[in-house]
C-alpha cells in the first residue's frame, strides 16, 4: 500500500519576539499614579544612523522608528549600550491613482485602467525589494493581509495560492499592459507610449525619508522600461499628505505613491482591512471619487460590519475579497518589514506589541529607568508635526499617533499586545449576544441620538439588537482637573453621529473611520445604569466576543466642552476637522495644540464661555454650575499652557515647539492607575510547538497527528493551532484547527474522506500558532 510521507514545518508568527527585559517593580506603595517617568521629550531624528548612535551614547533613551540599514542593525547588535526588540510593524506598498483624468488638460492616466493596475503585481519584483532594497529584513507581501499577522496565518491556505499566482513575471505583465493600453487608444512609438499624440507621463511621488526613496526609484525605473515618460516627484510626509491624501486626484499631480503603513496593535481579526484600504475616504480623497466594483464594496462593507454567520463564511469572504482587491489593485502590496526597534540599556520594563513593536499603546506607559522611578526620557521620532492634533480628523500619521497614545485614553478597550484580542483599558466589559441569528430586546427607555434634533430620545417599544455589552467605566479626572462624567461619553457619541451625517454642517467623510461608520449604523440603544456603568445595544456579532465589545466601545478621550469648542469653529467654517475639508474650504486643518487654529479657537472659547454654553446634545446631563466649572477649567488650562489639548491619559501635553521639532509630555499624577498597572504584559508568552511522532498517512484511512504546545518548558493550552497540509506542488490541500485533547496537547484529525484526496508523495504539515 502506497504511503504518504509528511514533513513537519512549524511557523510561529510571534516566536522571534521574546527578548524583552523584565524589571522588578518597586514596592507598590511607593509607586506613583500614572507612568514611572516624570517626562517624555519627543524630538525629531530623521537619520536612523544618527538615532541609533544617539541611543548608544545616551542622548536618546528610545527610538520610535525601526532601523532599516544593515550596518545600523549590526551596530545596534554589537553595541553594549543598545538593546534591540524585533517586531513586524511596517508594510510598504504602492498607492495607485485609479481616477480618470482629462487627457487634454492634465494627461492620460494609464492606471485608470484596471487591467494595468492588476498587471503591476506581475511586474514589480517583490523578492528584489525584500532582498536587495531591504537587506533581507523583509518578507514579500502579495495580498492585503500582512505577513506574520494572525490573519495571514488564518488565511494562509488561500493566500499561498495568490502568492503563487502573482509571482514575478515581467513578460506576462507587459503583455497585459500593452494590450490594455492599445485597447484604450494609446500608441507605442519609438519606445514610448502616446495618447492622442501626447507622451503618457507617469508621476511617481517618492517619499525621501526612508527606504521608500530606493523603492520609488526602482519603481520609476520599471515604469520607464515599460515606455512611459516618468516624472519623479520627491517629497516628505507633509507634502505627500497635501498632494496624495488631501489633494484632488483628477489634477494628475501623482499616479504612483510609495506608501507605507505601520500598525499600532496586533489584531486577531482584521475585518476592516478590505474596506479601509480599498473603499474608505479615510485613506485618501481618491475614494471620494473612485468606486471599485459593486461586489468589492458590498462584500468589504459586510465584512467590516461583521455580517457573516460563522468563521467558515468569513473565511470565504476573505478569500473572495483577496481576489477582488488584487484585481482592483488601487493598493499594490510589496513587503512586510522585519522591524528592529532600539532602546538604551538603562531603560526597560517595555511592553512591546508582538506585531507593532514600540508603536504599541503601552510602550511608553510602561517604560522606566532601571532601578529608579521618575526622570526625564528622550524619545526619538522619525518625523514630527505632519498631521494635525485633533481627535476627530487628526492624528492621521504615525508620528502624531504615538504621541497621542501617551497622553490620551481614547479607547475603553484595546488589543492585547500579545494576542490581538481586546482587553480593558478604561472599560471592563461583559458581553451577551444572540448572534449571529438571534436578537435581544432593547429596553423601551434606552436612549439613542437623533441627529435631526441633536438630542437623545427613547428608542421605544419593539426594538431589538444582536448583542449587548455592559461597560464598567473607570472614570477619573481630565488633565485640567475636572472629573469625567457620562456627559462626556454622550457628547462624543453624538459628535460621531453628526460627523457621519451628510445633512449635518459638521459632516466630514474624511473623518469617518470604518469603525465609526459601523457604530453609527449598528447602534440600537444605550442604557445609563449609574454614573460609571452603561449598557450598549448593537446589531453586531463576532465569533470573538471581545471584538463585539470593541465595536460597542463608547469611551472617549475628549471632554465635552472641547468637543463643543471644536464644533463651533468647524460649523462656522473657520477650521476643518480633516485636511480634505480644510483644502476644500480654504481654511486651517483644526489643531488644538499649536498654530493658527489656536487664535480661532480662543475666539470661539470666549463666546461659548461667556454664555456658559451647554450643547443641546447633553443639555439634560449637565447643570449650569457644572458647565461653568468646565469652561473655567478649559480657559485656565489655555492660559497656563497655551493650547486646548486636554485629555485623560497617563501623561499630559505640556509643550509643543515646532521650531525645535520637539514635544514635551509630563506625567499626570492623578491618573487612576499606578505605574505598574501594565507590568504583567512585559514578558510575552510565546508557545513552542512540537510533534511527538510523525505518522505515515494511507489514502482513504483516517489518521491523526499529535502536537504539543509549551511555554518555558511547561504545557500551554491557551493557543489556537491551525494545521495545513501542503502537497508536493506547494498547494494547500487540507487546512483545519487542531483540537485540544489534554493540557498542552493538541490533535489534528484527518478523516477517511480527507486522506482519500491525497496521492502518494512527500507532504508538508505547516502549523501556525
Amino acid at each position: 500500500m502506497r504511503r504518504i510521507a509528511i514533513i513537519l514545518t512549524l511557523l510561529l508568527l510571534t516566536a522571534a519576539i521574546i527578548d524583552l527585559p523584565v524589571i522588578l517593580a518597586s514596592p507598590a506603595p511607593e509607586l506613583p499614579n500614572g507612568p514611572y517617568v516624570d517626562e517624555l521629550v519627543y524630538t525629531e531624528v530623521e537619520d536612523e544612523s544618527k538615532a541609533v548612535r544617539m541611543v548608544d551614547n545616551g542622548e536618546l533613551q528610545i527610538y520610535l522608528w525601526p532601523l532599516r540599514k544593515v550596518e545600523d542593525k549590526r551596530f545596534a547588535e554589537e553595541s553594549a549600550n543598545v538593546k534591540v526588540v524585533k517586531a513586524y510593524s511596517g508594510v510598504w506598498n504602492l498607492f495607485i491613482n485609479p481616477v480618470e483624468t482629462d487627457p487634454e488638460e492634465v494627461g492620460f492616466n494609464p492606471f485608470s485602467i484596471r487591467e494595468v493596475r492588476e498587471a503591476l503585481n506581475y511586474y514589480i519584483d517583490r523578492d528584489f525589494i525584500a532582498r536587495e532594497l531591504m537587506g533581507g529584513f523583509a518578507y514579500p507581501q502579495v495580498t492585503m493581509w500582512w505577513v506574520m499577522s494572525p490573519e495571514y496565518g488564518r488565511n494562509y491556505p488561500f493566500i499561498m495560492e495568490y502568492e503563487k499566482k502573482y509571482t514575478y513575471n515581467p513578460e506576462k505583465a507587459k503583455s497585459i499592459i500593452y494590450d490594455a493600453l492599445y485597447e484604450a487608444g494609446a500608441e507605442y512609438k519609438d519606445g514610448k507610449w502616446y495618447y492622442k499624440d501626447k507622451e503618457i507621463t507617469v508621476k511617481v511621488f517618492i517619499r525621501i525619508e526612508d527606504v521608500r526613496k530606493d523603492i520609488g526609484d526602482y519603481v520609476a525605473g520599471k515604469m520607464e522600461e515599460l515606455g512611459f515618460t516618468v516624472e519623479r516627484v520627491y517629497g516628505p510626509a507633509a507634502k505627500a499628505w497635501e498632494v496624495v491624501y488631501g489633494g484632488d486626484p483628477t489634477t494628475g499631480e501623482w499616479h504612483l505613491y510609495t506608501e507605507g503603513w505601520a500598525t499600532t496593535a496586533i489584531s486577531a481579526y482584521e475585518d476592516w482591512i478590505p474596506y479601509y484600504m480599498y473603499t474608505s475616504p479615510w485613506t485618501g480623497t481618491v475614494f471620494e471619487i473612485y468606486r471599485p466594483s459593486p461586489e468589492l464594496v458590498e462584500l468589504a462593507t459586510k465584512l467590516n460590519e461583521g455580517e457573516y454567520k460563522d468563521l467558515e463564511e468569513r473565511y470565504e469572504w476573505c478569500e473572495r475579497l483577496t481576489d477582488l482587491c488584487l484585481k482592483d489593485s488601487t493598493r499594490l502590496w510589496l513587503v512586510t518589514e522585519a522591524s528592529a526597534f532600539v532602546h538604551h540599556k538603562d531603560v526597560g520594563n517595555i511592553v512591546s506589541d508582538l506585531q507593532a513593536g514600540f508603536y504599541g499603546l503601552l510602550t511608553l506607559r510602561s517604560i522606566r529607568y532601571l532601578g529608579q522611578v521618575g526622570g526625564s526620557m528622550k524619545v526619538g521620532q522619525k518625523a514630527m508635526f505632519v498631521s494635525a492634533f485633533n481627535p476627530v480628523g487628526g492624528y492621521k500619521w504615525l508620528y502624531e499617533e504615538v504621541i497621542r497614545q501617551a497622553f490620551s485614553d481614547p479607547y475603553g478597550v484595546y488589543p492585547h499586545p500579545h494576542t490581538g484580542r481586546y482587553m480593558p483599558i478604561r472599560a471592563e466589559f461583559e458581553v451577551e449576544t444572540a448572534g449571529p441569528d438571534g436578537v435581544l430586546p432593547v429596553p423601551e427607555d434606552a436612549i439613542i441620538f437623533d441627529p435631526s434634533t441633536r438630542s437623545w430620545v427613547e428608542v421605544g417599544a419593539g426594538v431589538n439588537a444582536t448583542s449587548k455589552v455592559i461597560f464598567d467605566l473607570k472614570m477619573g479626572k481630565w488633565h485640567h482637573g475636572e472629573e469625567m462624567s457620562m456627559a462626556d461619553i454622550l457628547m462624543s457619541i453624538a459628535m460621531g453621529f453628526r460627523i457621519a451625517n451628510p445633512d449635518d454642517p459638521l459632516y466630514d467623510p474624511a473623518s469617518v473611520t470604518p469603525s465609526l461608520e459601523t457604530f453609527v449604523k449598528k447602534l440600537k440603544g444605550i442604557e445609563i445604569v449609574d454614573e460609571d456603568t452603561v449598557v450598549v445595544y448593537i446589531d453586531y456579532w463576532h465569533p470573538d466576543e471581545t471584538f463585539i465589545a470593541a465595536q460597542a466601545d463608547v469611551w472617549t478621550g475628549t471632554p465635552w466642552e472641547l468637543n463643543a469648542l471644536m464644533a463651533s469653529a468647524v460649523e462656522a467654517k473657520e477650521l476643518a476637522y480633516s485636511d480634505t475639508r480644510a483644502k476644500e474650504w480654504g481654511v486651517e486643518w483644526l489643531d488644538i495644540s499649536k498654530g493658527p487654529s489656536l487664535e480661532i479657537l480662543k475666539k470661539h472659547y470666549d463666546t461659548l464661555s461667556a454664555e456658559n454654553y451647554i450643547p443641546p446634545e447633553i443639555s439634560d446631563f449637565v447643570t449650569e454650575d457644572e458647565a461653568k466649572a468646565r469652561w473655567k477649567a478649559l480657559g485656565d488650562w489655555y492660559d497656563e499652557l497655551g493650547h486646548f489639548c486636554v485629555s485623560n491619559g497617563p501623561y499630559y501635553l505640556y509643550q509643543v515647539d515646532t521650531a525645535a521639532k520637539m514635544t514635551v509630555l509630563k506625567a499626570f499624577r492623578e491618573y487612576p492607575f499606578k505605574a505598574d498597572h501594565w507590568d504583567y504584559l512585559v514578558t510575552p508568552r510565546v508557545p513552542e510547538i512540537s510533534i511527538s511522532e510523525m505518522p505515515d498517512v494511507v489514502p482513504g484511512v483516517a489518521s491523526e497527528f499529535k502536537l504539543k504546545a509549551s511555554v518555558a518548558g511547561e504545557p500551554y493550552s491557551k493557543v489556537n493551532v491551525l494545521a495545513t497540509i501542503i502537497n508536493p506542488l506547494g498547494e494547500a490541500v487540507i487546512s483545519k484547527s487542531a483540537e485540544l485533547t489534554a493540557p498542552g496537547e493538541f490533535t489534528v484529525k484527518l478523516t477517511e474522506e480527507e486522506t482519500s484526496k491525497l496521492t502518494p508523495g512527500t507532504y508538508t504539515l505547516l502549523t501556525l500558532a
